[in-house]
């Protein structure tokens, strides 16, 4: 049976609202509990709602072969580990506004990668493409102050260069992640991969942080608002939009998800404004525009191939 193309709009417009509003979540979040304790958490709680559920969904099926699992693991360290340390260091660090914005380029990130590892190949569009999402993410960094000798630049909303560099590497992290499995996608089932990898994360990211959680974050994240924001992003914005994306995925194409990730730094700005932050300053604006035109080229590039 045929999917309405305005269910399948609906559901990318949600998955970008639920985003886009866990940026500010996550920030009140870390003024209560430190990014090593709260990346742990977050991770941990998932597992436990993602894993029986993907074993409750995935179709019978003979378990892959042993080089399938090593490269679950992997995947399972760029696409998880690496890439909600780097989120949340880089969020305790910056704004949602830029943190959204400098996510948005994941989709360029991606091609880069894609391109690197022979999966695609670069036409003047692409370039073109790239160049305008890099370039806005620059202007965001403010390297054309660091150019002409200003120095990194202070951004009044309490970003910072440091914050949004950390982000960066989350977004290149995920897009390794994404490149692996593209080709990881075609021996495993996408449910029996969420299992493992979560599962992968946990251990991972709990060697790392576990020695440094404190009673006193565990009873931070308990208290309320706290406790509100966290079951947001666990539920919402972690189990609810990578349901809601793997079914958009299987009825639209790749290039209209990757469009609709431009909305995450409208909702970020506008939620964070109505919750009392200041307004972002022109570089946002200009970021912004630069980084969906490239990503409007890029798509276009994607339908001309």
């Amino acid at each position: 049976m045929p999917v309405s193309p305005l269910r399948v709009h609906l559901a990318l417009i949600t998955v970008s609202v639920l985003f886009g509003a866990n940026y500010v979540f996550t920030k009140r979040i870390l003024a209560a509990v430190p990014p090593q304790s709260w990346v742990l958490f977050r991770i941990a709680a998932a597992t436990l709602v993602m894993v029986p559920l993907a074993l409750a969904l995935r179709p019978r099926r003979a378990l892959p072969r042993g080089k399938v699992w090593l490269g679950l693991l992997v995947a399972s360290f760029f696409g998880v580990v690496l890439n909600q340390v780097l989120f949340t260091e880089g969020m305790a660090r910056t704004t949602p506004e830029h943190s959204a914005v400098v996510n948005a380029c994941i989709p360029t990130w991606t091609l880069l990668v894609a391109v690197c590892a022979g999966q695609e190949r670069l036409g003047r569009l692409r370039v073109l493409a790239i160049g305008c999402a890099l370039g806005g993410v620059f202007y965001l960094l403010g390297v054309d102050q660091m150019l002409l000798g200003q120095g990194p630049p202070v951004f009044a909303s309490g970003a910072s260069v440091l914050g949004d560099l950390l982000t960066m590497g989350n977004g290149v992290a995920f897009a390794v992640h994404l490149v692996m499995m593209r080709r990881l996608g075609r021996e495993v089932d996408p449910w029996l991969a969420t299992a493992v990898m979560f599962v992968a994360a946990t251990a991972m990211i709990g060697s790392w942080s576990g020695p440094q959680i404190e009673a006193a974050h565990v009873d931070a994240v308990r208290c309320s608002p706290t406790l509100w924001f966290a079951i947001y992003a666990v539920l919402f914005a972690t189990v609810l939009t990578y349901l809601l994306n793997t079914w958009a995925l299987r009825h639209a194409h790749s290039s209209q998800v990757a469009l609709y990730i431009n909305v995450q730094p409208l909702v970020a700005a506008s939620l964070g404004t109505a919750l009392g932050a200041p307004l972002p300053g022109h570089r946002f604006f200009v970021a912004l525009v630069f980084v969906a035109a490239g990503l409007w080229l890029q798509t276009r590039a994607a339908r001309a191939a």
